[in-house]
């Protein structure tokens, strides 16, 4: 989700806010790199701009970025804006292709933000996919109200609203084709993106697991601190199936949850699904998240691949060469999600990239 200890997830989190520093980016013009077996297969450039969800519930404002095609592919940017992470390459507010592109609805992992999954908006809309991200309310590493982390169901309902809004009422809904949708999601994430392909939360499969004395999935320690379920009412809506039919296809990036849905509803999926896994298994126990998790659903939705030597943190952007030392010093033992965080990790990109372009692409 990720699954941690206390320090870690508050103190990595909130250094992740405070080294977002503001920067003027410097413009980059040149050849955009290959995908790993050496295809130049770039067509767009990487547009981005800022995203506010305009809809009835101003109880849950929801806002992020969303990336897009531009018809000028060698025109990029790589803003300077952390100690620590390398910025995705971008045009901001550059001109949008014409044309209709499918749509992928990204899903951060817990306490995490639309940063962290934006290298994969700025390679899919390369490549000619819209790309859309918001921080979820209560979840995110900037919101954090503890009512909205307990309201766990509004995570996938977020995605829909998001979905709605864009085909809808955005500027971009004639740049989208509502014909193909799709999302993915990191960790918490990859949990969210699970629940909108139609997988329930199961309460008593959620207190059967967790009521063990040890060898408890991770998830527990994050469940019960944002008191999810622990009420009749909560449960109704932690159950309450949260499928949007317009998501035709999801990718699971190394999820935390899969022990607290249930098997029935896995068992009983109907579109496709990719599922990623890190083999380091550096945060979560692959045994009983994505291993169990391609094992529950139909053989024939579901591909798992578990990606060679990859950390849970693979899947979030790179870090700068200094990035390790810094988190190092700076907060000690947060220089985890660094490890393997420079070229190494600009690989598993590479092979994250080219699965999830083969699965996405017909």
């Amino acid at each position: 989700m990720p699954y941690c200890n206390n320090s870690l997830r508050n103190k990595f989190l909130g250094f992740v806010a405070s080294v977002l520093l503001s920067a003027a980016p410097a413009l980059i013009i040149g050849v955009v790199p290959a995908l790993a077996d050496g295809a130049e297969i770039e067509r767009f450039g990487p547009g981005v701009t800022k995203l506010t969800v305009a809809d009835e519930r101003s109880d849950r404002q929801l806002a992020g970025d969303i990336w897009y095609p531009t018809p000028t592919p060698k025109k990029f940017s790589r803003a300077d804006k952390s100690k620590v992470w390398q910025m995705a390459l971008a045009d901001p507010d550059g001109e949008p292709a014409d044309g209709s592109y499918p749509l992928l609805v990204v899903s951060h992992g817990m306490y995490g933000n639309t940063f962290n999954q934006a290298w994969l908006g700025s390679e899919l809309a390369r490549r000619g996919f819209v790309v859309a991200m918001i921080n979820h309310p209560g979840t995110s590493s900037f919101l954090r109200a503890p009512d909205q982390a307990r309201e766990l169901w509004e995570r996938p309902n977020d995605l829909s609203r998001l979905i709605t809004y864009l085909i809808e009422d955005s500027p971009f809904k004639d740049r989208i084709d509502s014909s193909r949708i799709y999302a993915a999601g990191h960790s918490l994430g990859g949990f969210t993106v699970m629940l909108l392909a139609g997988a329930e939360f199961d309460t008593k499969l959620y207190r059967s697991s967790c009521d063990l004395e040890k060898d408890a999935p991770l998830a527990c320690e994050v469940l019960s601190g944002w008191s999810v379920a622990e009420t009749k009412s909560d449960q109704k809506e932690m159950e309450t199936s949260r499928k949007d039919p317009r998501v035709l296809k999801v990718v699971s990036l190394d999820l935390g949850g899969t022990p607290v849905l249930s098997r029935e509803s896995l068992a009983s999926l109907d579109i496709p699904v990719l599922v990623l896994g890190s083999e380091r298994a550096d945060m979560l126990n692959q045994d009983v998240e994505s291993r169990a998790l391609s094992d529950a659903l139909p053989s024939d939705k579901v591909r798992h691949m578990e990606l060679s030597d990859a950390g849970h943190f693979d899947f979030m952007g790179v870090c700068k060469p200094e990035g390790y030392e810094i988190l190092k010093v700076h907060e000690p033992g947060d220089e985890i999600v660094c490890i393997k965080g420079t070229s190494e990790r600009e690989r598993q990109h590479q092979i994250i990239l080219k699965e999830v372009l083969s699965f996405l692409t017909p």
